[in-house]
């Protein structure tokens, strides 16, 4: 079971504050929201090549800088944490998601001749809900999977917090797991409210994996048997190539881990999750994609939170969400 979020009182008592920033502090809460359920019935080119090609690149390009410190970095934990700062760069500046969104050799959907505000109208979204304007990141395909370009900054930004949450709960003397589920229930109680749920009413499953992930890959850069980050002959150095397909998974799909919405916003999407989607759902196209995902399972972050929604007494998830976990 996640550990109960006590300070829950503390949070909603700050509400308040929140609320009185209006519509930029909830644009600069949540890097974008996405629309799965508009690639059910096409299919996007696998970017991968073009992924692995880039990311792996840049990391290499960070590390010749790295090497070039009047400071060295003295340990590869300090090195990843870096790292990430520099792929992640900032909430509404990445220089992954800028290429995510700009480079050519990555097929999107929408089209770029489709504007952020058709793109709205078009998508889950499309009914007016506090904040009535939300950033819109087009879906992408890494591998088998379909997901929001808006992943992105989660994988890298929540990875690298992940990341320094674990190894502070690690410098305490809690074990591997048990600081693992910390910090997976940090970022439940997170996206509950300031990143998701209480900013825009929209309780990203798909964000939550996107960070466990994020923090994954992190954690392959500086520990384990094998890291990615070493140093040799007195240089960081990349041992191996990252692939990213490795990290990206199906509950990155936000139509296949579906969000779960509060208050206006759950009315609004309610009638096309409920008629429309769940109907679509049921197509050999869509039933296909599934399948396959469903083949590769689920991380242990999405298994934790689904042990907290199974012991709540009234479960949100169930109630206002397209697919619950339990189908």
């Amino acid at each position: 079971m996640l550990e109960n979020q006590s300070h829950v009182s503390s949070i909603m008592a700050r509400l308040a504050f929140c609320l009185l920033l209006g519509a930029p502090w909830s644009w600069a809460a949540r890097a974008a929201e996405t629309d799965q359920f508009l690639v059910w019935d096409r299919d996007l080119r696998d970017s991968a090549p073009a992924f692995n090609s880039y990311f792996n690149r840049t990391i290499r390009t960070f590390l010749e800088r790295a090497n070039t410190r009047s400071r060295p970095f003295q340990s590869p934990e300090e090195l990843t944490k870096a790292l990430f700062a520099y792929l992640f760069e900032g909430l509404h500046a990445s220089r992954v998601r800028n290429w995510v969104n700009t480079s050519p050799e990555v097929d999107r959907y929408p089209p770029e001749n489709v504007s952020i505000w058709q793109y709205q109208r078009m998508s889950l979204y499309r009914a007016p809900s506090f904040p009535f304007v939300l950033p819109m990141g087009r879906t992408v395909r890494v591998g088998d999977v379909y997901f929001g370009s808006d992943k992105i900054g989660h994988l890298l930004g929540f990875g690298r917090r992940y990341l320094q949450r674990y190894l502070r709960h690690r410098a305490k003397g809690l074990s591997h797991e048990a600081a693992v589920r910390k910090v997976v229930s940090w970022g439940l109680t997170n996206e509950l409210s300031f990143v998701g749920g209480v900013t825009d009413g929209i309780v990203s499953h798909a964000d939550l994996e996107a960070n466990y992930q994020g923090f994954r890959l992190a954690f392959d850069c500086c520990r384990g048997p094998a890291p990615y980050l070493v140093k040799r002959d007195g240089r960081w150095v990349l041992a191996r190539p990252v692939d990213l397909r490795e990290y990206i998974t199906p509950d990155f799909d936000e139509s296949y881990n579906t969000c779960h919405y509060m208050g206006q916003r759950w009315r609004n999407v309610a009638p096309l999750l409920k008629v429309r989607y769940r109907e679509l759902r049921t197509n050999r196209r869509v039933q296909a994609r599934f399948a396959r995902y469903a083949a590769r399972g689920h991380s242990a972050s999405r298994l934790l939170i689904e042990q907290h929604y199974a012991q709540k007494k009234t479960n949100s998830r169930v109630k206002r969400s397209l697919c619950p976990p339990e189908e």
